[in-house]
């Protein structure tokens, strides 16, 4: 595996994340088959759980420059080589070797991270500024920065801003 594209990678973090299933309520609930992110329907649970709680706190960093700092020490962690290989065509292309097979899975998701964050900026993750919704995000190269994980979540916010300000004009 080389990489997970950017879904996959939010997919696997909301999905199996201890957290953001334990404030959806969902601790309880089967895993999805892990096909959702391309992944083998055998892949071990506990490996993509184990993944998934590594990542969240690069999503959930206060600053930019802490996101950066986290994913850091998850590259150095794994102990990854990066190796230039040639292709058939002649091309060369990098490979992500991780020390120990069990982290292929981290490493995986730690260039699609490192990827995001090197042509978008550390900006372009983030974990969702809804009230109880820990969801994370990755923001797609266009105009406006994003802050929530799904249009519901914001609709949800601007909803409840909605019903605080008639409530304050009611009671003036």
């Amino acid at each position: 595996m080389t990489h997970l594209r950017p879904y996959a990678l939010v997919t696997l973090v909301n999905e199996w994340g201890t957290r953001p299933r334990v404030e959806a309520g969902e601790q309880g609930q089967p895993f999805p088959d892990p096909g959702v992110v391309g992944l083998d329907a055998g892949a071990d649970p506990d490996d993509l759980v184990r993944v998934a709680d590594l990542l969240h706190p690069v999503f959930a960093a206060a600053s930019v420059g802490e996101r950066v700092r986290r994913l850091d020490a998850l590259l150095v962690d794994t102990g990854l080589t990066v190796r230039l290989r040639e292709a058939p065509t002649g091309q060369a292309y990098e490979e992500w070797e991780p020390a120990r097979a069990v982290d292929a899975l981290l490493v995986a998701t730690l260039r699609t991270l490192t990827e995001v964050v090197l042509t978008r900026g550390p900006a372009a993750i983030g974990v969702c500024g809804g009230e109880e919704c820990v969801d994370v995000w990755i923001d797609a190269p266009r105009g406006r920065p994003r802050r929530y994980c799904s249009s519901q979540c914001g609709g949800r916010v601007r909803v409840a801003a909605h019903r605080r300000r008639q409530r304050t004009e009611e009671r003036a």
